[in-house]
């Protein structure tokens, strides 16, 4: 079966997984309600997911932008408020300069909206691709490919698919290239969900795993 092939038969089953999984067994999905409710909600939940777990990111997110709903509200609060409700979270100084920054930069450079094309996102401090890409999907549905760890991980570590990958942006350009366009901005929650609660990074549940017979790594680790 060609990598092509083996790719859509496993985000078909992946996503049929990510369907039945509880916001407990997959927090990814209650990202997705923060993310989905304005540009502003996706862009600064996305900027303080970075290296932080889903549960946590989502409950300090809900807090902060309760508190300041608008980018106007965000700028106008004192770094140090922000840097307290983000303590939780990994990084949570350099996170408070980062999405205060932002949110200034949304009020005096972009009239109080979030820009939603990749060139401008990418000028924003604690935005890379991941969160780009991430942001253009769920605000302004635009088709695009967020690459996170999970991502990563599945597509070149577990499923094989593109061992030879240096960087999140090979597997973006696997996945764009080998997928319809209309799976691109879904296939990072299906996986995300899937590395949650099954494919995780350390002791994977390969026993429950439906691709347990056809996935590579399965078969190296499988008992004799």
């Amino acid at each position: 079966m060609d990598p092509e092939t083996r790719l859509r038969k496993f985000v078909s089953v992946v996503k049929e997984i990510y369907e039945n999984l509880s916001e407990d067994d997959a927090p990814v999905k209650l990202m997705k309600k923060v993310k989905t409710r304005s540009p502003f909600h996706a862009l600064i939940t996305t900027m303080l997911s970075i290296r932080a777990r889903d549960e946590v990111t989502h409950k300090v997110a809900a807090e902060l932008l309760k508190r300041t709903p608008t980018p106007e509200a965000l700028c106008d609060m004192p770094l140090e408020e922000i840097e307290r409700i983000l303590k939780p979270l990994g990084f949570y100084r350099q996170k408070a300069r980062n999405v205060k920054e932002a949110a200034c930069r949304i009020v005096k450079e972009y009239g109080g909206k979030v820009p939603d094309t990749l060139e401008e996102l990418l000028t924003f401090k604690g935005v890379g691709r991941k969160v780009a890409n991430i942001v253009l999907y769920n605000a302004f549905g635009k088709p695009a490919v967020g690459v996170d760890t999970h991502v990563y991980r599945i597509i070149k570590e577990r499923w094989k698919l593109l061992p030879n990958a240096k960087k999140p942006e090979d597997v973006e350009r696997f996945l764009m290239e080998n997928l319809p366009q209309e799976m691109w901005g879904e296939v990072n929650r299906y996986l995300v969900g899937f590395g949650q609660a099954i494919c995780k990074p350390v002791n994977p549940k390969c026993d429950i795993c439906p691709l347990r017979e056809e996935c590579p790594y399965a078969a190296e680790t499988r008992q004799p």
